[in-house]
């Protein structure tokens, strides 16, 4: 069924211009919207886009016309003689004197996760479906379907799994719809159904325009083979295949790309908020406050906030956020060396990757909410065969999601679990440059040069007679390698002590393990040596660096895209806040709800 749906012609060109059910939606689709320079030096920078990194003091920063290419990972670290990225962002806010800004807002697909929990909250849908789309892109780490461009085979593909949906959804058609749409003799229901779900699934109420055509389709359906649970087939397939299902609507009050920087409507704020937290559509105590208006008064946003952190669907945002700010989401599907590690599997695989939900979710929502908490507490969640990977025997009776505290000399903190450990390592030994890349990209919002052209990245076999630490020391010898794998490798080390599956090891090769580390490149409260993964934990901990880059990576997960010189203000509130709470998470993401740039959106070039 096409009627009303995605059109390959409008859609394929980089540059195209939606224009479906009434959508306008201009922007430049898989490459950058405009042209711009990255912060570098003493700068920020200017671009509206991004490239490797924030365009804000540091990094590579805005590419000026990448097209259809991942958006870096991390954020910019600091360059030579440039003030700390904090500094930075002050000094751009203060320099737009006051004027309300935020960063430029692309048109964004909804995600594989986010569709998959739309149709859910919409349809009462099961399973995964949006596995028959396209695979998601990446902003960052995070997954921001804003760069590739629409072809025929992503239209087909939102074709047959609409189709699909739809047809699942006719034994539900009496739950579905306000009224009894097989006794209607007048399209009265019909008005009703559009009327009400079409507010659904379009996170907005229809124009008396797309409420005629919906019924019209509906008509046509209900009059041919199938009577009314034809005619709601229709509709819902058509409604799943439009831009407005498909795609985060934000425009501003218009319904169309305004110039400068535009307030949300109540209801784009509505689904704005519950992305964010929910990663799916609002319920309906959303679209009451956005139907009346107060969802854009700060107390009310706060309000809602909190409400719905305190719901059970924002525990799978959270653990969302946290698998992909580490980039643990290819960890089942990295198997080990069986002969080397023969108790892992995909069941402990999955474990380790349920553990990482729970905890964030453990201190997030249930605890006292503290970054710190989230580097440093020695609770765990394990099940199954994650027991004895941590090296302890399930308690009597143990329910799965209970914490068992983990000895507290040896774990510190999400970093010490065996997700992290185990993603970032090969298939038969640690990777203290993976786990060191990882940990100066994604929580130090660093930044490291790519290798030199042909260099050959395939790391040194093992030995029983040599330990990580010798295999690698060729990275610090050799002036070619030393200048980036002295950001990296220092770091990495200080978790010798867990092996390639998160294991406790005191013994590598022939001695005992060397965990003793550096950081360079760094703030002076995270600069310097430490001794393994608790002291590592405990740095990163108190660094304000590493605290204000863990409030962008969140600014970043709710907006889709990377920072840029025009959220400046935004920024520097949201870092200000977040180091006043002590670094209360839960407080962070009230702020960034709060947020100038959460509240705004810019659809065009230009201030």
């Amino acid at each position: 069924m096409r009627a009303f749906a995605l059109r390959p012609a409008g859609l394929r060109s980089l540059a195209a211009t939606l224009v479906v059910s009434g959508m306008a939606c201009t922007g430049v689709i898989g490459g950058a919207t405009s042209s711009g320079t990255g912060g570098t030096g003493n700068n920020p920078g200017t671009g509206t886009t991004t490239g490797t990194g924030s365009t804000i003091g540091s990094g590579t920063g805005g590419s000026a016309g990448g097209a259809g290419s991942t958006t870096g990972t991390g954020g910019g670290a600091a360059g030579t003689g440039s003030p700390p990225a904090d500094d930075a962002f002050a000094m751009a806010c203060a320099a737009s004197k006051g004027a309300l800004n935020a960063g430029l807002t692309p048109a964004r697909r909804l995600t594989r996760e986010e569709y998959n929990n739309t149709v859910r909250d919409l349809l009462g849908a099961t399973g995964t479906p949006a596995d028959g789309l396209g695979q998601d892109e990446k902003i960052g780490p995070f997954n921001s379907n804003a760069i590739a461009p629409i072809d025929e085979l992503a239209v087909q593909q939102s074709s047959e799994v609409a189709g699909t949906l739809a047809i699942a959804a006719q034994a539900k058609m009496a739950t579905l719809s306000p009224c009894t749409l097989a006794n209607d003799t007048t399209t009265s229901c019909a008005t009703k159904f559009v009327t009400a779900f079409g507010q659904k699934a379009y996170r907005r109420p229809l124009t008396t325009a797309e409420i005629t055509k919906y019924v019209s389709l509906y008509t046509l359906g209900k009059n041919g083979t199938g009577g009314a649970a034809n005619g709601f087939r229709l509709v819902v397939e058509a409604m799943l295949q439009s831009p407005f299902f498909l795609y985060h609507h934000d425009v501003g009050g218009t319904g169309t790309p305004q110039a400068g920087t535009v307030a949300l409507t109540p209801y784009e704020l509505a689904s704005r908020l519950s992305y964010f937290l929910w990663g799916s559509m609002p319920d309906d105590a959303l679209f009451t406050v956005a139907a009346n208006g107060t969802l854009m008064q700060e107390a009310t946003i706060s309000e809602q906030v909190q409400r719905m952190l305190s719901d059970a669907k924002a525990r799978s945002t959270i653990g969302s956020f946290h698998r992909q700010w580490l980039d643990l989401t290819d960890l089942p599907s990295q198997p080990k060396d069986a002969t080397v590690f023969p108790t892992f599997n995909p069941q402990v695989a999955d474990a380790m990757m349920q553990e990482t939900t729970l905890f964030a979710d453990y201190v997030v929502r249930q605890g006292d909410g503290l970054l710190k908490t989230l580097l440093t507490s020695n609770a765990s969640f394990p099940q199954g065969g994650l027991f004895g990977v941590y090296g302890v025997t399930q308690p009597a009776g143990y329910q799965a999601g209970t914490p068992v505290m983990l000895d507290a000399t040896k774990r510190a903190g999400i970093l010490t679990q065996a997700a992290f450990l185990t993603r970032w390592s090969h298939n038969n030994q640690t990777s203290p440059v993976h786990r060191g890349k990882l940990i100066r990209l994604n929580v130090m919002c660093g930044n490291v040069p790519p290798p030199p052209m042909n260099v050959n990245t395939t790391p040194p076999a093992p030995t029983p007679a040599t330990s990580t630490r010798q295999r690698f020391a060729q990275h610090s010898s050799d002036p070619t390698c030393a200048t980036c794998h002295q950001l990296m490798d220092p770091i990495g080390l200080g978790f010798e002590n867990f092996d390639a599956i998160g294991a406790y090891r005191t013994v590598d090769g022939l001695g005992d393990v060397d965990a003793t580390g550096n950081i360079v490149a760094a703030g002076a409260d995270l600069a310097g040596s430490f001794n393994g993964a608790l002291e590592l934990a405990n740095k990163l901990a108190q660094s304000q660096d590493v605290g204000n880059c863990f409030a962008q990576q969140w600014f970043r997960f709710s907006m889709g895209r990377m920072e840029s010189v025009d959220d400046s203000c935004s920024i520097q509130s949201i870092h200000d806040a977040f180091r006043a709470s002590g670094g209360n998470i839960r407080d962070l993401l009230a702020r960034i709800a709060l947020s100038p740039s959460f509240r705004n959106v810019r659809v065009t070039p230009g201030g």
